[in-house]
């Protein structure tokens, strides 16, 4: 019964530690949204002005001046449930985007619907909210094709695999490396073990990723990945945790 009762505390107690971390990330995401306004229309709206001279952004076919789509809003005001502000129609959009398809590296989503580039930004956004504010921040885009999106080290599928990745032992790094610019990158984890000395080691499921590219036969070649020592997972059961003996490892 006791048992019982610590596990079931356990679990209340991940389960709030969850709640908290998500809370604090969309309160994070929704601040990095407050001060970003449009001054033209969002990226793929045309535009055009209403009799009141306001700047009416047109999510579809117009004709004569008129917008026959119901999806439009204004530049101007505060706006209204038919016709809303496209500052606060895109940055609620932006918002839920990036809490689906962004990581805690790159909050900030980004849309270009007329070159058809999306991705994730730290920082501001240009604005049009279509780009990074600026070129050199650090961004990563989401590919049109599987194939870009893994081969790709800008690649925003390549830089949530090396925000997952879990660092260990000490004086931990980790980065993304592409030995082969046809295969997929390597997400290395650099450490120091027990013993002073530094070690590098690859994440499996980019190691799989990689292999699978540039040595198609490497199931048939005797590597096991669950016992290479170059594998992270691996490497931290051997040379930190020990939980593994040498003569249970493929060198």
């Amino acid at each position: 019964m006791l048992e019982l009762t610590v596990l079931l505390i356990s679990i209340i107690v991940i389960l709030l530690i969850l709640y908290y971390k998500d809370n604090i990330k969309s309160d994070q995401i929704e601040e990095n949204f407050e001060n970003f306004y449009l001054n033209a229309c969002p990226s793929g709206y045309k535009s055009f002005y209403n009799n009141d001279g306001d700047t009416i952004c047109c999510d579809g076919e117009m004709i004569a001046n008129k917008c026959l789509s119901d999806n439009q809003c204004t530049l101007n005001g505060k706006g209204t449930p038919d016709l809303p502000n496209c500052t606060e129609l895109i940055k609620k959009l932006y918002f839920k985007k990036s809490r689906e398809y962004c990581m805690p590296s790159l909050p900030n989503y980004f849309e270009d619907r007329n070159t058809k580039i999306k991705g994730c930004t730290l920082g501001s956004l240009n604005p049009t909210m279509s780009a990074p504010q600026k070129y050199n921040q650090p961004k990563c885009i989401y590919y049109s094709t599987y194939e870009k999106n893994n081969i790709f080290k800008d690649s925003c599928t390549n830089q949530k695999l090396l925000d997952n990745a879990i660092c260990f032992g000490n004086n931990c790094t980790k980065e993304l490396v592409q030995p082969i610019p046809t295969a997929p990158p390597l997400v290395a984890i650099g450490f120091t073990d027990s013993s002073g000395m530094h070690r590098v080691a690859y994440t499996k499921q980019t190691m799989k990723n990689f292999l699978d590219i540039s040595n198609p036969n490497w199931t048939n070649q005797g590597i096991d990945l669950s016992k290479n020592i170059n594998v992270a997972e691996v490497s931290k059961a051997f040379y930190v945790d020990k939980t593994i003996d040498q003569t249970a490892i493929q060198f």
